[in-house]
C-alpha cells in the first residue's frame, strides 16, 4: 500500500460522533456522581502483609514511619506517602487520599493505606 494512498483511511461517521459523545457524557456523569455520593473517610487503617498495622485519624497531623520503609504523612485530613525504598516509588506520586475506601497501595513492600469512616461497618452487606 502506498503512503500516500487515503484508501486505508477510514472516515469518521455520524453515529462513530454520537457513540464517542454518549461513552464521554456518561464518564462525566460517573465521575461527577462518584465524588457527589463518596463521604469523607475519619482514620486512615494501614494494612501490611494483609496484617492490620495500625489506625491513624485524618483530623491529627503527623507524620508516621512504617517500619523503616515507608512514610505516612497526615496533613488537613488527608494521607499521603512521602517516601518508600520501594524501586519505582509509585506510591509517593499519588495524589493524596481523604475519601472513603479511597487507597494508596505499596505493591513492594506489601502495604495497603485505606480511608475509612469509623461509623461504616466492615461488610455493606451480608447475604446468605
Amino acid at each position: 500500500m502506498d503512503l500516500e494512498s487515503k484508501e486505508g483511511v477510514k472516515k469518521v461517521k455520524k453515529n462513530d460522533l454520537i457513540l464517542i459523545l454518549t461513552v464521554g457524557i456518561v464518564a462525566v456523569l460517573a465521575f461527577i456522581a462518584f465524588n457527589a455520593f463518596s463521604t469523607e473517610g475519619d482514620v486512615i487503617n494501614v494494612i501490611i502483609d494483609g496484617q492490620q498495622y495500625g489506625t491513624f485519624p485524618l483530623g491529627k497531623d503527623q507524620v508516621i514511619d512504617i517500619n523503616g520503609t515507608n512514610t505516612l504523612e497526615i496533613l488537613d485530613n488527608t494521607a499521603r506517602m512521602i517516601h518508600a525504598n520501594c524501586p519505582d516509588q509509585l506510591c509517593i506520586y499519588q495524589l493524596p487520599i481523604s475519601k472513603n475506601r479511597e487507597n494508596i497501595i505499596c505493591l513492594p513492600n506489601r502495604m495497603i493505606l485505606e480511608v475509612v469512616s469509623e461509623d461504616n461497618p466492615e461488610y455493606d452487606a451480608i447475604v446468605q
